[in-house]
C-alpha cells in the first residue's frame, strides 16, 4: 500500500513538473540584452540567428555514429515518451525559447545504459552538415564505471548543431566524460549533470566554430561519502571567433564536492565569455566547492569577460571562485626564445601548456583538489 501512494505520489509530481515545461516553453521569449545569462554575449546577434534557421528548417541534416558501446546504445526515437519527457525537464541558463526548438524537432541521438562497467570508452559521434540537433542521454548503474567520448562536428560554413545532454549518475558510478566540437558556424551544447552519488568527471574542448555557447547544470543529489563533480574545459579561439560558456553547480545537499576548472586561450579578435554560478541550497551543510576561470591573451584585440559567482544558503561550506586574465609571461617567452625556439612555436608551446594543465587535471581526475588555488 504504502509502495502503492509513492508511485501515485511521484507519478503526480511528474505531471505537475511536465504542465508546468509546457507552460515555460510556450511562454519563452528568445533572449535579448536585457537576459542577464545572456550578457556579453550579444543574443540579438547570435540568439536570434540560431533561432531563425532552428525554424527555417524541418529535416535533419547530420548523422550520429557510435562505437564500443558493447550494447549499452540505443538510437533515440522520437515516440519513446519517457525521453521526450526527460529532455523537457531538462533545465537552462537563459534559453528556454531555444531549447524549447530543439523539443520541437526532438529524435537523433543515443541514449546510453551503462548497467555494466566499461574497459574502452564508449564513442559518439555527430556531424552536422546543415542543422542538426541531436541528444544524447546517459545513465550509469550503481557501482559501474564508465568513459564516454563525444565529438560534435560541423562541416561547411553554413553548419549548425546544437546538442542536448542529460547525464544520470546512479550512487557508487564513476563516469569520465570526454566532449570535444568543431567547426560549425553556430554551435550550441546544453548539458544537465544529475548526480545521484557518484564521481562524475567532465572535459569539454571547442574549437574552430564562428560562435559557440555551452551551458552546464550540474545538479548534485546525495550526501554518500565520495560523492563529486569535477568540471573541466580547455579552449583555443581564433579569429573573430566567441564563445560564450555558462555553467552551475548545484549543491541541493550537504557533504558533497565540486570543482570547476575553465581554461581559454584567446587570439586576434576572438571573445571568451564565461559565467559561473555555485548554488548551496538551504541545509546543504559541509559543502566544499570551487570555480576558477583562467584566460590566456595572445592579442591586445582579443576579449574576454568572466563572471564567476556564489549563492549560499547553508553554513558551515569551503566555497570559493577565481578569475584571472593575462598576456602572455614575458621572461617566459624570453627563455624560450633565448634557446634557438621561434617566437610563435614559442607562442604555440605556452598556449598548449596553459589549456594542458585542465585536460591533465581530468585525465587524472584528482579528487579533493582546488582549482582555485
Amino acid at each position: 500500500m504504502e509502495e502503492a501512494f509513492a508511485l501515485a505520489e511521484a507519478e503526480a509530481k511528474l505531471r505537475t513538473a511536465l504542465q508546468e515545461s509546457t507552460t515555460r516553453f510556450e511562454t519563452a521569449q528568445l533572449p535579448n540584452k536585457l537576459n542577464e545569462d545572456w550578457r556579453y554575449g550579444s543574443p540579438n546577434k547570435f540568439a536570434t540567428a540560431l533561432a531563425d534557421v532552428l525554424q527555417s528548417s524541418d529535416c535533419s541534416q547530420g548523422r550520429a555514429t557510435v562505437t564500443h558501446d558493447n550494447g549499452a546504445a540505443v538510437a533515440v526515437s522520437k515516440d519513446d515518451e519517457d525521453l521526450l519527457q526527460t529532455e523537457m525537464l531538462m533545465p537552462s541558463i537563459g534559453s528556454d525559447a531555444l531549447l524549447g526548438m530543439h523539443l520541437a524537432r526532438f529524435g537523433e541521438g543515443y541514449v546510453l545504459y551503462i548497467e555494466e562497467s566499461t574497459k574502452e570508452p564508449i564513442c559518439l559521434h555527430y556531424e552536422a552538415e546543415g542543422v542538426y540537433t541531436p541528444s544524447t542521454f546517459i545513465m550509469v548503474a550503481p557501482g559501474v564505471k564508465a568513459h564516454v567520448i563525444e565529438h560534435h562536428e560541423g562541416h561547411g560554413e553554413n553548419a549548425t548543431l546544437f546538442v542536448t545532454r542529460n547525464i544520470q549518475v546512479a550512487e557508487g558510478a564513476e563516469l569520465h566524460v570526454e566532449l570535444r566540437s568543431s567547426g560549425a558556424a553556430r554551435y550550441m551544447c546544453i548539458t544537465n549533470i544529475q548526480n545521484m552519488g557518484g564521481k562524475v568527471n567532465h572535459f569539454t574542448g571547442h574549437a574552430a566554430h564562428q560562435w559557440g555557447r555551452e551551458e552546464t547544470v550540474a545538479e548534485i543529489y546525495s550526501s554518500a561519502e565520495g560523492t563529486s563533480v569535477e568540471l573541466y574545459s580547455a579552449n583555443k579561439l581564433s579569429g573573430n571567433s566567441v564563445l560564450d560558456q555558462h555553467t552551475k553547480q548545484i549543491h541541493h545537499v550537504g557533504g558533497a564536492y565540486s570543482n570547476l576548472l575553465y581554461k581559454n586561450v584567446v587570439d586576434d579578435h576572438a571573445t571568451a565569455i564565461f559565467a559561473g554560478n555555485i548554488r548551496v541550497e538551504e541545509g546543504a551543510h559541509q559543502t566544499d566547492a570551487y570555480q576558477a576561470n583562467r584566460n590566456l591573451l595572445l592579442s591586445e584585440k582579443a576579449g574576454v569577460h568572466s563572471l564567476p559567482g556564489l549563492e549560499i544558503l547553508a553554513d558551515r561550506v569551503r566555497c570559493s571562485h577565481g578569475s584571472a586574465s593575462s598576456p602572455v609571461d614575458e621572461e617566459t617567452l624570453f627563455y624560450l626564445c633565448s634557446r634557438g625556439i621561434p617566437r610563435n612555436e614559442a607562442y604555440e608551446q605556452i598556449s598548449s601548456g596553459f589549456l594542458n594543465d585542465a585536460y591533465q587535471r581530468f585525465a587524472r581526475g584528482t579528487e579533493g583538489e582546488s582549482s582555485v588555488e
